[in-house]
């Protein structure tokens, strides 16, 4: 069986960006689709569920950084890589901070290009098995989980829910099982992984 081409969204207003960008995707094996604004990019999505999204900082209406904190929201957003002609080491940590994968200054680097997109989709399907392992949870185990996520000990995730201190371990023992956790710290390393961060 012949293994699907990666599928990466393209949103720059400048047509020869996009078509010099899909051509280095293509010669990379990956399938492209391009878009000269946010908004068609967010139209794209409601109809192909794309592997990755490249995002041009500077277009007209909704820039790259803000449809990054939009992307960012959705539950099933796909890695993103921003691309600038005009970035800065400020630009570049807002980026990452929204959750941007990598942040590419103009002219692209061939290389360099290919081999950020092979690395955020590899970290991205370590993630996607993760979020499959964290759906095996039930309501509860999920509230528990949330509290471990953010270091609560037993006895105050008892507190939490009110219910016994051992309720609370046979739960995180069917939670380290089902998330395939061999410890707590890797457990809560996993939490993170997924948007369950400590607070």
């Amino acid at each position: 069986m012949t293994r699907k081409r990666p599928l990466i969204f393209i949103a720059d207003d400048e047509e020869r960006i996009c078509t010099s960008l899909t051509s280095i995707l293509n010669t990379y094996g990956y399938d492209a689709r391009t878009f000269n604004g946010v908004d068609g990019l967010l139209e794209g999505l409601g109809r192909e569920r794309p592997d990755l999204i490249l995002l041009d900082v500077r277009m007209p209406g909704i820039d790259g950084l803000e449809a990054q904190k939009l992307l960012a929201a959705r539950q099933d957003a796909p890695p993103v890589i921003i691309m600038s002609g005009h970035g800065d080491i400020a630009m570049a940590v807002t980026a990452v901070k929204s959750g941007a994968h990598d942040f590419i200054e103009k002219p692209i680097d061939d290389e360099k290009l290919a081999a950020s997109i092979e690395q955020a989709l590899v970290q991205h399907a370590g993630k996607s098995g993760v979020a499959e392992r964290y759906a095996r949870l039930s309501p509860r185990e999920r509230s528990v989980a949330a509290l471990v996520a953010k270091g609560y000990s037993t006895i105050a995730i008892a507190g939490e829910l009110g219910i016994s201190n051992r309720t609370v371990d046979h739960h995180r023992a069917s939670i380290l099982a089902k998330m395939e956790a061999t410890s707590l710290p890797q457990l809560i390393s996993l939490l993170m992984d997924i948007g369950l961060h400590r607070k």
